[in-house]
């Protein structure tokens, strides 16, 4: 997805999140410690729960992938971190460190190659139903329970906002779509 200049980031992040058949995060510490890929992470999975009870089955669309070695939050561990047909290397090294070094480009193409490929693959044998228009991005909850205080100003209502959202409400217990994109 690109948003042009000027666009509304919470409209397209929405939509995007409403609709994508795979989800692939690229993992960090930073990624772990952000309030909004928390949430993208969980507007994600909240759409792959709806899935797994409509249909009985689990969708592997949620792709967690090494930017820098990182350990996934304990509480997010449910999700297979590795891949058996995704060269080792970059789950060991990380994918930054793999795209930049020339040692390892044979490893950086192969593992394109195989992603491209399994992201095509999941989205053929998984067609997870689009979200219904709904709530702003930034009302989203997220995935990530130790998210650090805003370091840019923002107001203490916002972080209070954002401690609030930890509560993590789930959609376990109705069948609804998740409300994401649109207006």
């Amino acid at each position: 997805m690109s948003l042009g200049l000027g666009s509304d980031w919470s409209d397209g992040i929405r939509t995007a999140l409403g609709t994508c058949q795979v989800f692939l995060a690229l993992c960090s510490p930073g990624y772990f410690g952000s309030a909004s890929c928390g949430r993208e992470w969980r507007a994600f999975a909240d759409r792959l729960a709806v899935y797994r009870r409509s249909t009985g089955r689990s969708a592997p669309s949620l792709l967690p992938l090494p930017w820098r070695p990182t350990p996934i939050p304990p509480h997010l561990t449910d999700i297979q971190n590795t891949d058996s047909i995704l060269p080792a290397v970059v789950f060991d090294k990380g994918l930054f460190r793999v795209m930049r070094q020339a040692r390892y480009r044979d490893d950086y193409d192969e593992f394109i190659a195989e992603l491209a490929g399994l992201i095509v693959e999941t989205a053929r044998e998984h067609p997870i139903p689009a979200s219904r228009p709904g709530t702003h991005f930034d009302k989203l909850p997220y995935a990530f329970p130790l998210v650090p205080k805003p370091r840019d100003g923002t107001d203490a209502a916002r972080a209070d906002s954002d401690r609030g959202a930890r509560r993590r409400p789930s959609l376990d217990d109705t069948d609804e779509l998740p409300r994401l994109h649109g207006s």
